[in-house]
């Protein structure tokens, strides 16, 4: 009973809450659509049209793809369509985004694209349409590949993780190339699709696995004592990473370069330094380079000359016989 009461209280006060990041509330989907794809808009906007120049059909697909090269691509992995094919939604806000960010007068669209609210604003209707694509496509992965495990462990591993991490990556991909997107180290996007997947898949998906089991032992009753299931609740800590950290990193605040996984190279190169290094002692193990004798050695040299002598003063037939030669 204390529970529940507790739960009801929980409820009762961060219902709002629950209901944003969980995507559950009026025009949900066409906030999200919209947000994506003006952000998708303003980067280009910002970027490589950032003079002007750009053709319009040219920047025009460029803001597409910024903003939904993921939902454009990645369902094609599993032999579905693309939402952008399927989706009125998503063409049409690219549509009106576009022109908000390029073509409203006096460029005010432009200009109230980059004022900190509305950058805050974009920033976490995108981040909630990527958090709902993420354990989507997560879902979709584990029913297609669920049936045919590994034998090593009851449930896929790599598949369910690897395509929504996949998703949040294809606008790096198209906008920088590959080399360009991962030279830097391991991106974002690659860090938070793998963190996030993999916790939602063993936490959801893995009902006997000793990853699911110690998961949900880890996070006890708190499902509960929320007043939550445990799709909810994991939909809901998920949701919560993907705002907290990005807004983090806007230039406002820590900026692009925070990762909350940044400590973590970091504290493995510390452990890497204080490991001790033996030692190599000439002449131990296989030879090298340095300890093969070579022509201008003085006792190689000396070696192969006493050779020579004592094989012509041994046989000194052979040495008249070559005379006559």
């Amino acid at each position: 009973p204390r529970y529940d009461r507790t739960a009801f209280i929980m409820q009762e006060t961060w219902n709002p809450v629950y209901a944003f990041l969980t995507g559950n509330f009026p025009l949900s989907a066409e906030m999200q659509c919209f947000w994506m794809a003006y952000q998708g808009s303003m980067a280009v906007r910002n970027g490589r049209n950032s003079d002007g120049k750009m053709h319009w059909f040219h920047a025009f697909l460029c803001s597409v793809l910024a903003g939904y090269a993921g939902a454009t691509f990645t369902a094609l992995w599993m032999g579905r369509p693309t939402s952008m094919l399927s989706n009125d939604l998503n063409m049409a806000f690219c549509i009106i985004a576009f022109a908000i960010a390029n073509y409203s007068p006096y460029d005010i669209g432009y200009r109230l694209g980059n004022t900190m609210p509305v950058v805050i604003i974009t920033t976490v209707f995108a981040q909630l349409f990527r958090a709902m694509g993420l354990v989507k496509f997560c879902q979709i992965a584990h029913e297609a590949f669920k049936s045919n495990p590994s034998p090593y462990y009851p449930v896929p591993v790599f598949g369910p993780i690897l395509l929504p991490t996949l998703l949040g990556n294809f606008g790096g991909f198209f906008s920088k190339g590959f080399d360009g997107h991962l030279e830097g180290g391991m991106p974002w996007p690659f860090q938070n699709g793998l963190f996030c997947a993999t916790f939602y898949h063993f936490f959801i998906h893995d009902e006997e696995g000793f990853v699911g089991v110690t998961l949900r032992k880890v996070f006890g009753g708190l499902p509960s004592l929320f007043g939550l299931d445990d799709h909810t609740f994991a939909v809901l800590l998920i949701s919560t990473f993907m705002q907290v950290v990005p807004l983090l990193q806007l230039k406002y605040f820590l900026g692009p370069s925070f990762s909350p996984f940044n400590a973590i190279p970091l504290a493995f190169e510390k452990v890497v330094a204080v490991i001790p290094v033996a030692e190599t002692k000439p002449g131990a193990g296989f030879p090298t380079t340095d300890s093969v004798p070579t022509p201008d050695d003085g006792p190689a040299s000396a070696v192969k000359k006493r050779r020579r002598r004592k094989t012509g003063d041994s046989d000194p037939s052979t040495a008249s016989k070559e005379k006559d030669l």
